[in-house]
């Protein structure tokens, strides 16, 4: 099978979240090709499990990856760029898939001596929803998982070198909508209405106070503006609502929690002094911090030094959201990172694309840690 040109295919043929139909529909052609006889689909929206039993009885270990693309025009000039136009697979889930396939390959060429090894193409991650939909779909109670392991392709890093911590490896991270509704009044009355300003203003200064900036800190806070509307483009008309639109991001979950809690109730206060002002709060695409467990960091580590990687301890976490974090809520786990090299585009970005050079590293570390486990 040429993995190559399986990443190249996923490349030309992204989709957005929740819509993956015709993604998760080659996975399993291709999982069947391997001879992969025990294949879940679809659940969780089009999440694609598929699991390898062992030799003997045993605990399973779940792997994950994600499949979904972004809402960016791509740029690049390869033969193989995409042909949804506005969506590209500007992340590397293309890639992140492409090794699945690959180490779903070497678990069929060498199966488990015990247990059972689940591999979760995971649907909707960059919206936010697509694990709890699986840990909704009730799919994972049926197995004894006893660990969880995902990687992500890392520009910025030199290619193929492992990245890891122990504690946060991602940031928790949440978005919030600040609806405010008042009454619009004749720009020369404004006192006949009840404007927003006044506390669009107070909030924007309130939020920062609440930046914590030093990332080397446990309690490391920021929230960004991304952005505030307020009334409408007729200079006759004070405003009479506004919406703001801020996302907030923290090492800790439990940080992240207490941080919410105290971020609407102060809104509230500052609402309250303008009189019939009223206030409504929309938290959406929310991402748990990925809180690696020690002993998976080691089994990583491990890995990395049995297929002669080197391996490098960051100091801080990644301030961007992954929500591969429900899972290690669930269960003791670890994300890392695979370096995708030191002169490549940012994820993210519209000339990106994933170094095939990655494919087999990342299949073979999954592969490594499994031995590690004892699977």
């Amino acid at each position: 099978m040429n993995f190559t040109e399986i990443r190249h295919h996923l490349h030309r043929h992204p989709e957005l979240s929740g819509q993956e139909k015709n993604t998760a529909a080659f996975i399993v052609e291709k999982l069947r090709e391997t001879g992969v006889e025990t294949i879940l689909y679809p659940f969780a929206g089009h999440s694609v499990i598929a699991v390898i039993e062992g030799k003997q009885a045993g605990p399973a270990v779940l792997f994950r990856c994600d499949i979904d693309a972004l809402p960016i025009q791509e740029t690049a000039t390869h033969d193989y760029i995409s042909e949804n136009p506005g969506v590209m697979h500007a992340c590397g889930h293309d890639g992140h898939a492409t090794i699945m396939l690959r180490f779903a390959e070497m678990l069929i060429q060498s199966p488990p001596e015990s247990g059972s090894v689940l591999l979760l193409f995971q649907a909707s991650e960059e919206n936010g929803s697509g694990a709890g939909q699986v840990l909704k779909s009730g799919v994972p109670v049926k197995y004894q998982i006893s660990q969880v392991f995902a990687l992500h392709n890392i520009p910025g890093f030199s290619q193929n070198q492992v990245i890891c911590r122990n504690g946060p490896f991602t940031a928790a991270v949440e978005s919030l909508q600040i609806s405010l509704t008042g009454k619009t009044s004749h720009a020369s009355e404004p006192e006949k209405g009840i404007s927003p300003a006044l506390a669009v203003s107070d909030i924007i200064r309130h939020f920062e106070t609440l930046n914590q900036n030093d990332k080397s800190q446990p309690d490391y806070f920021i929230g960004t503006p991304i952005h505030i509307n307020m009334g409408t483009e007729a200079f006759g008309t004070a405003a009479g609502n506004a919406v703001a639109g801020y996302t907030f991001r923290a090492w800790y979950n439990t940080l992240f929690a207490q941080k919410k809690s105290e971020i609407e109730k102060s809104i509230r206060t500052i609402v309250r002094k303008t009189e019939g002002l009223d206030v409504k709060f929309a938290w959406t695409e929310p991402f748990s911090s990925c809180e690696n467990n020690a002993d998976a960091v080691r089994h990583v580590i491990s890995a990395a030094e049995n297929c002669g990687l080197s391996h490098f301890e960051k100091q801080e976490p990644f301030s961007w959201g992954e929500d591969f974090g429900l899972f290690t809520n669930e269960y003791p786990g670890a994300l890392f990172g695979l370096g995708a090299g030191s002169n490549v585009p940012a994820l993210h970005n519209p000339d990106y694309d994933f170094p095939d050079g990655l494919i087999e590293t990342g299949a073979r570390m999954f592969f490594a840690i499994a031995a590690e486990i004892g699977i």
